[in-house]
């Protein structure tokens, strides 16, 4: 909505332009529940709502509207199988230490580090540079891929490394292969990328690593 506000307010008032929706709801508010044949409740589409929508934040602000009173907090997003839960992500703007500890060493700190833990529970998870940040921050929320397999993408830390932080010439050799290529070549395991990475991939680009750009899915 706040996008299809600002395209109509980018033209000049002799210009005529027609802005089209397309939701795959029948009802695009998502105020009406959407069944599956069986009843159950689905979602047709994604609705999350990150950190980076000026558009929404601009029409909100024009509107008076408070955001606290019109949108819910954060939540971590939960990646599942058809096994069940796979991996949680946190929200990384107010994930702290104690709380990206895997749960079993949560119960168990020794108590002469509770007061050290303790403190960090009130401190922001620090910020690395990118995806160090990210893959430390979600390694410990895998609940079923085996810690073998999750170690895996170190090889994909190396390769992003490789990729980004090269000149252009390498860069376009990164974009010229396959993101399947990619995880075979740097040796992810093939339980990380089936249960992870592909249905990631799926979700957020809409495409399998067959047919994406080792240099688009490390961007």
């Amino acid at each position: 909505w706040g996008a299809a506000k600002a395209l109509c307010q980018s033209t000049s008032s002799d210009d005529d332009m027609e802005v089209i929706l397309v939701d795959a709801l029948p009802d695009p508010t998502g105020q009406t529940p959407y069944l599956s044949s069986t009843g159950k409740p689905v979602e047709a589409g994604t609705r999350g709502f990150w950190k980076d929508y000026p558009n929404i934040n601009a029409l909100v602000e024009e509107l008076n509207l408070n955001e606290d009173d019109i949108f819910t907090p954060f939540t971590n997003s939960s990646f599942y199988s058809p096994d069940g839960l796979e991996a949680t992500a946190p929200v990384f703007s107010e994930a702290t230490l104690p709380s990206l500890l895997p749960k079993e060493l949560q119960d168990n700190i020794p108590s002469f580090l509770q007061d050290f833990v303790g403190q960090q529970a009130e401190e922001a998870f620090p910020q690395l540079p990118s995806p160090f940040g990210q893959v430390l921050a979600t390694f410990p929320l895998f609940e079923r891929i085996p810690l073998a397999d999750r170690a895996s993408m170190v090889g994909l830390l190396l390769a992003t490394i490789d990729c980004l932080g090269s000149d252009e010439d390498v860069q376009e050799q990164y974009d010229r292969m396959t993101a399947h290529d990619l995880f075979i070549k740097f040796k992810l395991s093939k339980r990380l990328v089936d249960d992870f990475i592909r249905p990631t991939l799926l979700v957020g680009l809409f495409k399998p690593p067959e047919e994406l750009s080792a240099l688009v899915v490390m961007e």
